[in-house]
């Protein structure tokens, strides 16, 4: 597949402070592609230097193998829809969907017909004339998106669009946004500090620590197999031992992995390991079960309805080995 966003090298500083630094990554056509990290971790700024709202101190930013150094942001082939949506309260929201078709010249009529089919996309037909006040917090997502859309771009830049919502209201937005981008076909670049968004919506994932990416793969890589002990313990809370403590547990002497769900309580002397209960936390399907061993601590989640020791009780653990995932290191 063609690239359509790619970093070559890129560092970008503000003072002494390195919001980027030397991040390579290339981004597929067509790709619906997710930057993940902590605040202040880089990924917002990556997205900035991509729209051409900040310039990269080093390195260089290619879209569509085009040197982007010195590009505008109105000559790029990209839009962005930003977390507070940025609509203006004085238009009607067919006139803020087309507002930048009207910055390009376009006559009213024409504008106005691409506005309405954009509206029809993101299923909010016949919202044209009202105001963004009388629209639900899901409603002016819609609109902010529609309005990134009306002019065509090649990529499209999501500044954790959903972070204003509520739970119920993200999920459903989580699979319009994944149907919408298939549908197009054109590469969306998402940035969240959700792992749950990165992971159910992505083809690929970029996991941000510092200023830097420190993996790149798809949900299954970043989940599954992470590299790192930052990643493990950013994307889905596992459970990581040290060198020590993986060999006192019959594994490898070296930082593993090892996700809750592939722990299973049993008898102790049955057991892999065994500990001391110290927490268990409902969780509606689950219940996560937190276990000391010694120094080193074990979460196991337990489907709820099943039988649980009680907090400072004595219980066994154990695991497929084929569960243990060896790291690179901290």
């Amino acid at each position: 597949m063609p690239i359509a966003v790619e970093f070559q090298n890129v560092s970008r500083h503000f003072g002494s402070v390195r919001a980027v630094d030397d991040v390579s990554v290339a981004i597929e056509e067509g790709a619906f592609f997710a930057m993940l990290g902590p605040s202040g971790s880089g990924k917002t700024t990556c997205l900035r230097l991509t729209s051409g709202f900040e310039r990269p101190s080093a390195g260089h930013v290619r879209i569509f193998g085009e040197d982007c150094e010195g590009v505008p942001p109105n000559r790029r082939p990209v839009n962005t829809v930003f977390q507070d949506y940025a609509l203006f309260p004085h238009l009607s929201v067919r006139d803020n969907v087309a507002y930048g078709l009207m910055v390009r010249g376009l006559d009213k009529t024409e504008r106005y017909a691409r506005a309405d089919e954009m509206l029809e996309l993101v299923k909010l037909p016949g919202y044209g004339s009202r105001k963004p006040a009388a629209l639900s917090g899901g409603q002016r997502q819609r609109v902010a998106l529609a309005r990134a859309l009306v002019t065509k771009p090649r990529v499209l830049l999501l500044d954790e669009p959903l972070g204003a919502l509520d739970l119920k209201l993200r999920e459903a937005m989580q699979d319009e946004l994944k149907l919408l981008q298939g549908s197009l076909g054109i590469t969306f670049i998402f940035v969240t500090h959700d792992q749950g968004e990165a992971l159910s919506m992505a083809d690929r994932v970029a996991v941000f620590n510092q200023g830097r990416i420190v993996q790149v793969g798809t949900p299954q890589d970043i989940y599954e197999r992470p590299r790192t002990r930052f990643v493990a313990d950013f994307v889905g809370s596992a459970n990581v031992l040290s060198p020590a403590q993986s060999r006192a547990a019959g594994g490898p002497e070296k930082w593993v992995s090892l996700r809750p769900e592939a722990i299973m309580l049993t008898p102790a002397p049955q057991a892999r390991v065994s500990g001391t209960v110290t927490g268990i936390r409902y969780l509606g399907a689950m219940n996560r079960v937190s276990v000391a061993l010694g120094e080193a601590m074990l979460v196991a989640t337990v489907p709820s309805g099943a039988a649980l020791p009680p907090v400072g009780a004595e219980t066994g653990l154990t695991w497929d080995t084929r569960s243990v995932h060896e790291m690179d290191g901290e």
